[in-house]
């Protein structure tokens, strides 16, 4: 009995993913409303719903203590990056997908879907340490990954018989490249702080708003999850040997390195399992929107973030079982 209340947030979760497929199937949701759903839950119920928790769960003397959550996600994602490198061209990954093959190999969907599952397992007092996480991997996404995701645009452009092979390749450090990483959910997060720090009180209707609109953020993240799977239609989807290495990647090395690192920093156990779980989320769907936006090979990015998201419907709950018998 105690497994199975242990397990209730992954059940949860489970229901509300089969209620979207479900609704996707008798032709009530559909793809675009599941990008609503992606840009609705990202651009507002997200950031209220970190400004509310946050400031009901920390307090100063809290957030002080979190400059371990972001040199863990740091250190662990430049060795992912850096491994990314190494096995793409060990492997011989076609030139044209080493930068998505990269970018995919390090990033996770760790805002999106690792927010509300975070919140599912473990209750908000795991949001401030998944935003750490979010904030080191957007910054890390949309310089070096974004980088390698505009060097495949030229070579992806001449495979496909020369068009747009004048893709412009962009600085590493740029405004674009600041106005990216400052996403709506790191914005929720700085202004957030900034309150808790300044010891500033909303107003109770503010807070009602905010907390309304904010509480909507899971269901519309597992009912996406749901569209997804849905819509992605993978029994027509030929898995490839660089394909495989990158559910390797996502799923089993990710979590490695980052349960390494916590190792390594001694980091506090409740923390530690928050960023496991961070780690082990689906590719990112961000990149993607990066892929497209660079002429890179879109098709393969949003295959490999279809597959994945999949695939943590089962790694999920495994994780949480391994971490909450401590097994891992």
């Amino acid at each position: 009995m105690a497994i199975f209340e242990s397990l209730s947030g992954v059940f949860s979760c489970m229901l509300m993913i089969l209620l979207g497929y479900y609704l996707t199937q008798i032709k009530w949701f559909n793809k675009e409303v599941g990008q609503l759903f992606s840009k609705f839950a990202m651009t507002v119920t997200i950031p209220l719903y970190m400004i509310v928790s946050m400031m009901k769960s920390y307090k100063k003397e809290d957030l002080l203590q979190l400059g371990v959550a972001v040199i863990v996600p740091l250190c662990s994602m430049l060795t992912l990056w850096l491994i990314g490198v190494v096995v793409s061209k060990l492997f011989k990954v076609p030139e044209y997908r080493r930068g998505a093959f990269r970018a995919m190999f390090f990033v996770s969907n760790s805002a999106f879907i690792g927010f509300p599952v975070n919140i599912a397992l473990f209750g908000d007092k795991a949001l401030p340490i998944a935003v750490m996480y979010y904030l080191v991997q957007s910054l890390l996404f949309w310089t070096i990954g974004a980088y390698g995701l505009s060097l495949d645009g030229p070579k992806f452009a001449r495979l496909e018989g020369g068009e747009n092979a004048d893709v412009t390749v962009p600085k590493v450090l740029s405004l674009k490249t600041i106005k990216n990483i400052m996403s709506p959910p790191l914005i929720g997060a700085v202004v957030a702080i900034s309150l808790i720090l300044l010891s500033i009180k909303l107003p109770t209707f503010a807070t009602s708003t905010m907390t309304y609109l904010g509480s909507m953020t899971t269901p519309l993240a597992m009912l996406f999850i749901g569209i997804a799977i849905y819509i992605a239609n993978l029994r027509s989807v030929r898995i490839t040997w660089d394909m495989g290495i990158l559910i390797g990647a996502r799923f089993l090395i990710a979590p490695a390195v980052t349960v390494l690192a916590c190792y390594l920093f001694e980091v506090p156990s409740f923390m530690r399992n928050v960023l496991i779980i961070e780690s082990s989320m689906p590719v990112m769907t961000q990149v993607s929107i990066a892929a497209r936006a660079y002429k890179a090979d879109a098709n393969y990015v949003a295959v490999m973030t279809a597959l994945t998201t999949v695939l943590a419907l089962f790694t999920i709950p495994a994780y949480f079982i391994l971490l909450t018998f401590g097994i891992l």
